[in-house]
């Protein structure tokens, strides 16, 4: 997925006459000083290894939108690891479309000195990159060596934004203007890993020229001033605690106090303007319609048609971004590109999809969307992804995702429910969510049929059916390893079974074979899987231990940890697994009626049924274990771990048989 493109725009300001002014803060070496130490230690802050004493930034934007930015900030080091961690400072820019200047630096040591570095020290490099490959770097600055009590100052000129749009430039300044000319959005956050003794935000605006704006997540204070022909916003939080992560969150903008702000009038403004960026890259050439041609030969139904097109560029058009000059970030490729390349990042994926389509007959659009985070109301770029959208005759439209289809049956995630997104149109669209994804919609079915020997060798067939999420993750096992390497793959998913499976006969799905939902079929051994004497038996039925302990076999096993949560848990898909089984015991080897065992769980986010009960030489095994909801609130958090854990301990419980029992 793409970076933001507009939450991480730099506020930029180029002229002289519109250079954003200093925070107005102490600027004395005394002056700083008296604010550091009057800032606390470690005593006040236990545990924090750095403190942010301020973090202030002024922004000044033009006309055009183009903005300066000065921000300055003051870190005080509390501990040996803050000492270490603060040695060196990395400013991240892309030269095509933003720029930084680092320019002071200074440390006031605790004992009363300060000492100047030169911003000419810092060193320009390459910034490292996983997949997206659009020449960003990072100047690196290494400070003299820090102790407790130090802190670091620290003044930046900033003008641009992250990423390169499909934009020449004249001036010398025209490559910074942002793509949406005469706009200004951001997304400030008001809270960080290390406590703030004081952040604030001032923003300059030309006063035809106000912004929409809203808090979130907790106090942040606000006030607005007319400054001549300008308009002065400013935001400030003081005494902030550090933020303290919990495992399975949302993005951290979900959670923190924060200011949304944006000139944009309305989320229909943004979408004509996401339509009129990217309409012209559409056009097919002679080999992309013999291409479409070749896909839909003999398919008549629509759903089919789509789908065949789809998982073509899933599979076909690899995640990998290379820059080729103009038209990166928000501008997606042309479709020729693309196919010719064959690769691309969500968009120029997205991109391929709609030239395809178009030729095809069908009418589609490009779409902003966010995934593992909200887009708030405020009309502010909050995107990271991109998809596409087919009209219906009746105006509705149906939501495709290529880059999330590799060995997936679905057209669209079932990861992705509850997605905000808007769709770019020429008449202009509001902001829309995807709809929630029921627990069945993503169903995991195993059937075990199985025995145990006098030596308590295990011997068994199990078949794992897949819906959803679940047919993904089955698909993608399978695809994963190579032809010859498919039972030793299996092999690995029963892992949890033991480490002797052997994998005796396997039927598994085709992971390009889309008309079906995933199943995997096998037959397979597992030495001394049962603890075996004359008398007794000790065992634990294989499909319910499966479930109980394999996370790529079952989401709810994802919820772990303590009872109590601060934040919710993102799990990202709703999931049933549903296990029935019967398991032969040996020769007249018998468990006893008392051993049955039925267990009921039904919380708001999770539930769990199971059932273990002895027939005659046999014991059948049932259990459905649900985990219902996507995003899972701290108040529910329990309740499904209380699921989840019996989950646990009712797969891992020993049986016992004997002879005639």
């Amino acid at each position: 997925m793409i970076r933001s493109i507009l939450a991480s725009l730099l506020v930029a300001a180029g002229t002289a006459a519109a250079q954003a002014e200093k925070p107005p803060v102490e600027t004395t070496p005394e002056e700083i000083l008296g604010r550091i130490a009057a800032a606390g230690d470690s005593a006040r802050f236990p545990g924090a290894p750095l403190l942010l004493v301020l973090d202030a930034t002024t922004a000044d934007v033009e006309t055009s939108g183009l903005g300066h930015v000065r921000r300055r900030t003051l870190t005080k080091v509390l501990t040996e690891t803050g000492a270490r961690d603060l040695a060196t400072r990395r400013f991240d820019y892309d030269p095509a479309s933003n720029l930084i200047e680092i320019e002071s630096v200074r440390i006031h040591r605790g004992k009363g000195t300060t000492e100047t570095i030169d911003p000419s020290r810092a060193v320009d490099l390459p910034a490292p990159a996983h997949l997206i490959y659009w020449g960003a770097r990072m100047k690196l600055l290494s400070l003299p060596r820090l102790r407790v009590g130090d802190a670091v100052e620290i003044a930046t000129y900033e003008k641009g934004f992250q990423i390169a749009y499909l934009r020449e430039g004249g001036e010398e300044d025209e490559r910074y203007v942002p793509p949406m000319r005469g706009h200004f959005y951001d997304v400030v956050l008001f809270q960080d890993d290390h406590p703030i003794v004081e952040k604030s935000y001032l923003l300059r605006l030309p006063r035809n020229k106000p912004a929409q704006h809203a808090v979130y997540n907790g106090p942040v204070s606000g006030s607005l001033r007319f400054e001549g022909d300008r308009l002065a916003y400013r935001w400030e939080a003081r005494d902030v605690a550090a933020f303290e992560p919990e495992p399975r969150i949302p993005d951290r903008s979900d959670l923190v106090p924060k200011v949304v702000l944006a000139t944009v009038e309305d989320w229909p403004e943004k979408s004509r303007w996401f339509f009129e960026t990217n309409e012209s890259v559409f056009e097919a050439d002679p080999a992309i319609r013999r291409k479409v041609g070749e896909l839909l030969d003999g398919i008549e139904d629509d759903e089919e048609k789509m789908a065949a097109l789809l998982h073509w560029v899933a599979q076909e058009i690899r995640y990998s971004g290379i820059s080729m000059g103009k038209g990166e970030g928000y501008t997606l490729h042309p479709g020729t590109m693309t196919f010719q390349d064959r690769c691309g990042v969500c968009k120029d994926i997205a991109g391929m999809l709609v030239t395809m389509l178009r030729v095809a007959g069908y009418t589609t659009h490009p779409v902003m969307t966010m995934a593992g985070a909200r887009v708030e109301a405020i009309p502010a770029d909050q995107f990271n992804h991109c998809v596409v959208a087919v009209e219906r005759a009746d105006g509705a439209f149906t939501l495709l995702d290529p880059t999330w289809a590799p060995f997936s049956r679905a057209t669209w995630s079932r990861w992705e429910g509850e997605q905000h997104y808007v769709i770019g149109t020429r008449e202009g669209e509001d902001l829309a969510a995807m709809r929630s994804f029921a627990p069945e919609e993503s169903r995991m079915r195993i059937d075990s049929r199985a025995r145990l020997d006098a030596a308590g060798d295990l011997h068994a067939t199990m078949t794992l059916q897949g819906k959803g999420i679940s047919d993904g993750r089955l698909r993608s096992w399978i695809a994963d390893a190579p032809a010859r390497d498919r039972a030793g793959a299996v092999a690995r998913l029963l892992a949890p079974l033991g480490p002797a499976v052997e994998v005796v006969d396997l039927e598994a799905v085709d992971p390009r074979d889309f008309s079906r939902d995933a199943e995997i079929r096998v037959r397979y051994r597992v030495a001394r899987y049962a603890a075996a004497c004359e008398s007794l038996i000790a065992f634990q039925p294989p499909g319910v231990r499966l479930a109980a302990r394999s996370g790529p076999i079952t989401r709810l096993l994802a919820v772990e940890g303590k009872p109590e949560r601060r934040y919710e848990a993102l799990l990202w898909g709703a999931q049933e697994v549903v296990v029935e089984e019967r398991l032969d015991l040996p020769g007249k080897m018998r468990a006893a009626e008392g051993e049955a065992e039925a267990m009921e769980i039904d919380a708001p986010a999770a539930s769990l049924t199971a059932r273990y009960r002895p027939e005659g030489g046999s014991i059948r095994a049932e259990l459905t274990a649900t985990l219902k909801k996507r995003t899972v609130p701290p108040e529910e958090w329990a309740g499904a771990l209380e699921a989840a854990d019996s989950l646990r301990a009712f797969g891992g419980r020993l049986r016992w048989a004997g002879p005639g029992r």
